[in-house]
């Protein structure tokens, strides 16, 4: 069965279904099964494999702060006057989605002060090609401190009103990526 297949069509149970996409994508992986081969404690690497997926969830959370739902979005770009809805955040400009492994997507909740969308963030989005660089990566410069701006972390310093620096920066870093 292919791992997107839905559990529907076999009546599989999601645990099932997860060791079955696990399995292919270790085969993939390691194909002539040397890695695995390699591997004695099977209940060890069943916690190993848990942990690094559940703990890999909770550093990006450390990182990046909290995430908003496309819910929680739509509210706070709307108002009860001018409701905003579910298309329209997907497709707004300057909002930095984020698609999780399982296919959710979230909004990292520091692009949000006082419940409106930090300005210039649309700038430096348009900036940063996705072709170059992942949504999950340009989450975490923006959080980051950068030399750039005086160490100042990106997302604070478009807080702050000042785009300029941090578009010249993004497209710095784009530069040094494409290079």
């Amino acid at each position: 069965m292919s791992p997107s297949k839905p559990a529907s069509k076999r009546g599989e149970s999601y645990i099932e279904r997860l060791v079955e996409a696990f399995e292919h994508e270790v085969r993939e992986r390691d194909p002539n099964g040397q890695a695995l081969a390699r591997l004695e404690d099977i209940d060890g690497t069943a916690a190993v494999a848990a942990r690094l997926v559940v703990d890999t969830g909770e550093q990006w959370r450390k990182h990046l702060g909290g995430f908003y739902d496309t819910e929680t979005v739509r509210r706070l770009l709307g108002s009860i006057d001018k409701p905003v809805s579910k298309q329209a955040v997907s497709k707004r400009r300057g909002l930095l989605a984020l698609r999780t492994g399982s296919h959710r997507v979230v909004y990292p909740s520091f692009q949000f002060v006082d419940g409106r969308l930090v300005e210039g963030l649309d700038e430096v989005l348009d900036a940063l090609d996705e072709r170059l660089v992942s949504r999950w990566t340009v989450a975490s410069w923006l959080v980051s401190e950068n030399p750039e701006l005086g160490g100042g972390r990106p997302i604070a310093v478009l807080a702050e009103g000042h785009t300029a620096p941090v578009v010249v920066a993004a497209r710095s870093w784009a530069r040094s990526l494409s290079a």
